[in-house]
């Protein structure tokens, strides 16, 4: 999946439940550091795996929970973790890697046909390979695709209209 719908989708749901634009910017930013992985020639590497991650910020907010606040943390893991979860529905990730020696990828449709017998056919299939790393020499990666384009601005635009209108409403 293209690092612009890894942002947008953090982005929009931290928005949804009401996180200010300021923190919401940077954590959604931060959903985009398991592919940073292709800088070093391998992509869907340890850092898809959503166990170190959790190994780094649970005993954090098990420390923190004494003070209350803890959300940020917990935003910080969701938009990390949204990464892994988007991915397994678009290749092999290994999302339980070490615990799990498998990279697991989710293919999942459904279709509609249209005619005389109008029908649903879902389908759905849980696949399985054995997790391995290896270095490439090059790689094409889409940054940004029309489909995630018009999705991303889909997303995005009434929460710049709302942005817009409350500037416009308190600016008078």
């Amino acid at each position: 999946m293209e690092p612009l719908l890894h942002f947008t989708i953090p982005f929009v749901a931290l928005m949804l439940i009401g996180t200010e634009f300021k923190k919401a910017l940077p954590i959604s930013a931060l959903a985009l550091i398991p592919d940073l992985d292709a800088l070093f020639h391998t992509h869907r590497s340890t850092s898809h795996s959503i166990v170190v991650p959790l190994l780094i910020i649970v005993p954090l907010l098990l420390f923190r929970r004494r003070t209350g606040n803890h959300s940020f943390l917990l935003f910080v893991l969701l938009a990390v973790a949204s990464h892994s979860i988007l991915d397994l529905f678009t290749g092999y990730t290994p999302i339980l890697w070490p615990l799990y020696g498998y990279s697991i990828w989710l293919q999942t449709g459904l279709a509609a046909h249209i005619g005389s017998s109008p029908g649903l056919s879902s389908s759905g299939q849980l696949l399985l390979e054995p997790t391995s790393f290896h270095a490439f020499q090059s790689l094409d990666a889409p940054l940004a695709t029309g489909e995630g384009l018009i999705v991303s601005m889909t997303l995005l635009t009434p929460l710049l209209l709302k942005g817009l209108r409350h500037r416009l409403d308190h600016s008078s």
